[in-house]
């Protein structure tokens, strides 16, 4: 599953070219960011939000939140179905690592 990517179940609905090539040429590997923001939701008890793996990597949430897309397409997190408020007191989705993912840390 690393390494391909499911364009309808990207981020965007409907998401540009360019941003689907990005997600191709990126999809070949868990590295770099993708794999900071999994080792910081793997610090976070109970799983965390974008806001909070942000603060945790020590990261902008704009690092983060395409790498949260690309990782949940790569089944290596997943939305806990559950949502909590960030700063700005907007809901945002609780991510979980997925066993698969917890196999790259």
């Amino acid at each position: 599953m690393i390494g391909i990517v499911d364009i309808k179940k990207m981020h965007h609905r409907e998401p540009k070219e360019t941003e689907r090539a990005a997600a191709h040429k990126v999809a070949k590997r868990v590295k770099g960011r993708r794999l900071e923001t999994l080792q910081a939701l793997n610090s976070l008890a109970g799983g965390g939000t974008g806001e909070q793996i942000a603060l945790a990597a020590r990261l902008s949430i704009l690092s983060i939140r395409p790498r949260l897309s690309e990782l949940q397409e790569m089944q290596l997190i997943e939305d806990t179905q559950s949502s909590r408020k960030n700063a700005m007191g907007n809901k945002e989705i609780v991510w979980r690592i997925t066993e698969e993912g917890k196999k790259l840390l």
